[in-house]
């Protein structure tokens, strides 16, 4: 199966929404609704789990180390040195997309550099540190 993303950026405070409605294809609508079912401001890396698997989609049972070679769309799970938070970004075919419609390829050592088997976010100042693959 071919898959495709498209970001779709419903505002600051809509973050979950685009994530799920960019990763899916799904309309706000569809996305908005999940969001309110879960009822929690902060999310954990098992509240995107169950999301997606509540609409229907496949995930891995937990975020995974990140593998550029994935065939499916993932959440980039990503961190920096606040303790406690991490950052979303879409990965998929070698793209990485943040969730204001911005992109660039994983191989372009202008945003990314890779040490020790990590990749780092250079203009986020970032860590990718796993993924949660998300697929029909």
């Amino acid at each position: 199966m071919k898959y495709e993303i498209e970001v779709v950026n419903y505002g600051p405070d809509y973050h979950n929404q685009t994530a799920i409605s960019s990763l899916t294809g799904l309309f706000f609508e569809e996305a908005d609704q999940a969001v309110k079912d879960v009822n929690r401001k902060c999310w954990g890396g098992q509240t995107y789990v169950k999301v997606f698997q509540n609409l229907g989609f496949n995930t891995n049972p937990r975020f995974i180390k990140f593998d550029p070679a994935t065939p499916y769309p993932c959440i980039m799970r990503c961190s920096n040195h606040v303790k406690g938070y991490w950052y979303l970004f879409i990965y998929h075919d070698g793209i990485v997309y943040d969730l204001y419609g911005n992109s660039f390829r994983l191989d372009d050592k202008t945003y990314v550099s890779k040490r020790n088997g990590s990749y780092f976010l250079k203009r986020y100042s970032m860590k990718v540190t796993s993924m949660l693959q998300v697929w029909i």
